[in-house]
Order: structure tokens, then sequence, then C-alpha cells
């Protein structure tokens, strides 16, 4: 059985459909917020839910494909990434799965398959 390498960011608020991504490629995708004083924008953007509010920084962290399989990668946040409760270590691929929670700053998210 084939599987979909189109996943969705959802926040547990509910209050999104989600944002769509397909699986990155070599370089992957950076997460975080954008701002008002920089020109700087993430590939995926949270600025919407609240993100500077929740501590999420502008380049928070990354989704990457590591050894054949999508691995989140803190960039040395301030206020940490965490999978399922557990903070991650600063620039270190984690393993993430369809159904794990990922908590940026105080900001949570689902990664959802579609």
């Amino acid at each position: 059985m084939a599987h979909s390498n189109e996943y969705v960011l959802q926040t547990l608020s509910g209050k999104t459909a989600g944002i769509p991504l397909n699986a990155p490629g070599v370089e992957g995708y950076i997460v975080g917020r954008s701002d008002d004083a920089s020109d700087y924008h993430p590939d995926i953007d949270l600025s919407a839910f609240e993100a500077r509010e929740r501590g999420v920084s502008r380049r928070h962290a990354a989704l990457v494909q590591f050894k054949g399989s999508l691995h989140v990668v803190d960039l040395g946040s301030v206020n940490g990434t965490f999978i399922n409760g557990k903070r991650l270590a600063p620039e270190t691929p984690f393993p993430i799965s369809p159904g794990d929670e990922m908590r940026l700053g105080t900001l949570d998210l689902i990664l959802l398959r579609t």
C-alpha cells in the first residue's frame, strides 16, 4: 500500500482547516512566523495563528526528510520545539509521524496525513 506524501499541519484548537504541505524534498521547510520588522517569510508561516504571542520564532523549526522519513529539527528556538510533550534538542532530527502533536513555544499543532 503506497503512503501519501501529503500532510496537513493543523492547530489543535481546530480554528483552521490546516496548512497543506507535501513531504519536504532535499532542503525541507522552515516553520516559523513572519514579522513586520523583517522581510523574512518562512516556508510555513504561522503568523495567522498568534505565533508571535505564543513564542514561535521567525525560524523556529524545520521539517526535513532524514533517512527516508519525515523529521522535525528545532533551529535553536528560544521557547523550544516539543513532539508529544518531549522537548527536542536543537539541531537534531527527530522523527515525526501523522498523529504526532508538535508544540512550537505554546502553539499546539498536529501532523495529519491527507
